[in-house]
């Protein structure tokens, strides 16, 4: 049986199952109103101050289910009635002030926001500017700093505070990495989802239905066997399900012989696969778009894929990843994204028990193309194909997480990167610990690891052999 990793993914999967739950039997838009009743039934409340309190927030939840503001630009909202429980200020003076006579705190204060009465210092929060050099210049580490998690996590600072003390996204600086949603202990904070038009389209037949599933995929649903979970997508309504692994495959080849040219002029190639990471670029440092790699994303290469041999086809991503419903919005070749938390909601809502069905093979890519769902699987991938094609000499340099991705990008714009392709990963420890993973553990890797060596073919040019006679762009 599937276990939440916490109530915040319990509470926002209730939501999404009874959405799709009334979806499927075409009973929404008479009885959407019914779902905060069913999921807050009462009399007494559960998390918040009370039962009406947390239909409210359902509402909002429910919302974000059908699609979210379409006003609101990006692919992530802030849930303003969830957005209530953090610290107000950022600095606190806890009881480890010793009442010292040194008064370093009101001394480092630039806006004298700090104060000592009955020996004890205290914050004057109406002129406090959030500096932290009070705490800094505490002998006793009696400043707490208690930044709310969505704006400590956020890589970009697009995570603000409005006058009403709520979270606001500055969308001109965010990269919808979703470390905010993974972070707010509240989940107050939610991507949009698109599972209606997915069952819209399921509800209506379609025999080209397709679903590309992520080779992070192998680390979810670790109560079954992989197999199951093909078999149990299929009895949604999807025709086939194929590998993004393969896509990967396809990335592999184009992006060597990109990497190759590059070299050639000595120049430095980043990594185009994670679409925060590219982000990050054009956002922060502007000045190296031009060593973003042309080459497409495994999602669009699969996509491309499918539809060059089915071009009625309909093609949904699912796979652990927020930044994929936005890269699907610049491209017209994925129809659809869904997280891994959607896919076992719809599955939920039509009852499909996977610990009772028969496996279905799954044998698209090579354990090269699994292995991007890691960290330094991207560079492991390329790296072993060009040494195939007897190609030596690339230095390549994997970055896990956008921490490292920044301090390598400084060293490219100051030229003093010693590497040739940077590969980037705004998610430490890559694809499988992605924002809307069902879960984060340490198995994860051995998990990944366990069905990359399942592939059939070990080598990425046996993998894409079938392929020959087809042509895609993978730009």
């Amino acid at each position: 049986m599937r276990k939440y990793e916490n109530h915040v993914q319990k509470i926002k999967s209730n939501v999404l199952i009874e959405v799709a739950r009334l979806a499927f039997k075409g009973d929404l838009e008479t009885q959407i109103s019914t779902i905060p009743f069913k999921v807050n039934p009462g009399p007494e409340e559960q998390y918040r101050c009370c039962i009406f309190h947390e239909r409210a927030i359902t509402s909002d939840r429910v919302q974000m289910a059908i699609g979210g503001n379409p006003h609101m630009p990006g692919i992530i909202e802030v849930l303003e009635s969830a957005c209530d429980q953090c610290p107000v200020n950022r600095y606190a003076i806890t009881e480890a002030c010793r009442g010292c006579i040194a008064h370093r705190c009101l001394n480092s204060c630039p806006v004298d926001a700090i104060k000592i009465q009955n020996n004890k210092a205290i914050i004057d929060y109406n002129k406090c500017i959030e500096c932290g050099k009070c705490k800094e210049s505490c002998p006793y580490n009696a400043i707490a700093d208690v930044m709310r998690p969505c704006r400590r996590d956020c890589p970009t600072n697009a995570i603000k505070i409005d006058h009403r003390k709520k979270a606001v996204i500055d969308y001109d600086l965010c990269i919808s990495c979703g470390a905010c949603v993974y972070q707010c202990p509240f989940g107050a904070i939610q991507d949009k989802s698109e599972i209606i038009p997915v069952i819209d389209t399921i509800n209506s037949g379609s025999k080209h239905l397709y679903a590309m599933v992520a080779p992070a995929f192998a680390t979810q649903f670790d109560f079954v066997d992989l197999g199951q979970v093909i078999t149990g997508i299929k009895k949604l309504g999807f025709r086939d399900v194929v590998e993004v692994a393969l896509g990967a495959d396809l990335v592999t080849k184009h992006e060597a012989d990109e990497l190759i040219k590059m070299k050639y002029h000595d120049k430095v190639l980043t990594s185009s696969c994670c679409p925060s990471f590219v982000e990050y670029i054009k956002k922060k440092f502007p000045e190296l778009q031009t060593h973003i790699s042309s080459t497409v994303s495994p999602m669009t290469a699969t996509a491309r894929l499918i539809k060059a041999i089915d071009p009625e086809a309909v093609v949904v991503f699912i796979g652990p990843c927020i930044s994929k419903k936005k890269e699907k919005q610049k491209t017209s070749d994925t129809d659809y994204v869904l997280t891994f938390e959607e896919l076992a909601a719809l599955m939920d809502a039509k009852d499909i028990q996977l610990e009772s069905l028969e496996s279905t093979p799954l044998n698209n890519a090579s354990y090269y193309g699994r292995k991007f769902a890691a960290s330094g699987g991207v560079t492991l991938s390329i790296s072993n194909y060009m040494a195939e094609q007897g190609v030596e000499g690339i230095v390549s340099l994997a970055c896990d997480g956008i921490e490292a991705c920044d301090k390598a990008l400084k060293l490219l714009k100051f030229n003093k990167l010693e590497a040739d392709f940077i590969e980037g990963m705004a998610c430490k420890g890559g694809c499988i610990k992605g924002p809307v993973t069902m879960h984060h553990g340490p198995k994860d890797l051995k998990a990944l690891d366990a069905y990359s060596k399942m592939a059939f073919e070990n080598r990425t040019a046996d993998a894409l052999s079938v392929f020959e006679n087809i042509n895609i762009s993978l730009e």
